[in-house]
């Protein structure tokens, strides 16, 4: 800052205050994105773990991962689809001010078939909002999670400072009643107690997740209980941006178990064909108990006045223990 002054002292005239800086330039955030989608492909296309490593991170580097895992029980048409080559278009990106301490960057976009190396046609209109977290190495994309179909029109504007800058959410800063990082424990509930006493919008979103707890004992024909549990998720992660309503748009990842548990000696249960290849011993044995641990990410939004939403929830099994009744 500088300032000058008349020789008595009577005036004096602060120059302006200089401009945020920001975490990094739109041209390296966009750089970033070129690169972990090139990562990416090349990972999906070799199916490796350690590349993917190279692009990803957090719960969403460990879904992918497990997704491998279980493709050779997979249908080869679902995976070719799945890991088909791609590009984010259609590009915005979010960046907060250096001051903010934020480690990350948002990211809305839209994924397009890449043809001859060049996109093509979008996937969709569904609109994707991505997290890119700073690694040692680089950046790690870490959350990436769709506004689908009618709920497109549910997609807010991001708040921005003076300078054009993202204002970042604190997780823990209530906006109303409900903070940022209560997400991840609302979404979990839907699995573990059917979201009984929820304060969650009623959103498509919403509804898929209670899906799995009423449904949660379909198919076992009474022989087996099932019940769901909160568990530690597996980067504990909670990004808030705050939008222009005065709200905020949250992206985070949770975590869950599933168990099941056949009532007597006389029942057992069978593993699922893509719980296989997480079994390395007998997969195909009669189990007693069985446990699928699932990494999940979400999506959502907190109002101004406090009420929270989710639109989007990802669900991936990445680890399965079983125990044979031979063993019991």
């Amino acid at each position: 800052m500088t300032g000058c002054s008349t020789a008595d002292g009577a005036s004096a005239h602060a120059g302006a205050a200089p401009a945020e800086r920001p975490l990094l330039t739109r041209a390296e955030a966009n750089k970033a994105v070129d690169a972990y989608q090139q990562l990416n492909n090349q990972a999906n296309a070799q199916r490796s773990a350690s590349l993917m490593a190279r692009a990803e991170g957090g719960a969403v580097l460990a879904m992918d991962q497990a997704y491998f895992t279980q493709i050779p029980a997979l249908a080869k048409s679902d995976v070719a689809d799945n890991l088909a080559p791609f590009a984010y278009v259609n590009r915005t990106f979010y960046i907060p001010p250096a001051s903010s301490k934020a480690d990350w960057f948002l990211v809305r976009a839209q994924g397009a078939h890449l043809t001859h190396g060049k996109p093509g046609k979008l996937w969709s209109k569904d609109i994707r909002f991505l997290v890119f977290k700073r690694s040692g190495d680089g950046w790690r994309m870490v959350v990436a999670r769709d506004f689908e179909g009618s709920d497109v029109a549910k997609v807010p504007h991001i708040a921005l400072d003076g300078a054009g800058l993202m204002k970042v959410a604190g997780p823990d800063t209530k906006i109303g009643k409900t903070a940022p990082s209560q997400l991840p424990e609302l979404v979990t509930d839907l699995w573990v107690t059917g979201g009984r006493d929820t304060p969650l919008a009623d959103t498509s979103a919403r509804r898929t997740g209670r899906s799995w707890y009423t449904e949660r004992a379909d198919n076992l024909g009474g022989h087996a209980w099932a019940d769901f549990k909160k568990t530690a998720p597996r980067a504990g992660d909670v990004f808030a941006a705050k939008t222009a309503g005065g709200g905020a748009l949250v992206l985070s990842d949770s975590a869950v178990d599933e168990t099941f548990l056949a009532k007597d000696l006389q029942s057992y249960v069978n593993l699922g064909d893509s719980d296989k290849p997480f079994v390395k011993h007998n997969p195909d044995a009669r189990m007693y108990k069985v446990v699928r641990h699932y990494a999940q990410t979400e999506l959502g939004i907190i109002s101004a006045d406090g009420k929270p939403s989710v639109y989007s929830i990802g669900t991936q099994v990445i680890k399965v223990d079983a125990t044979p009744t031979a063993d019991i």
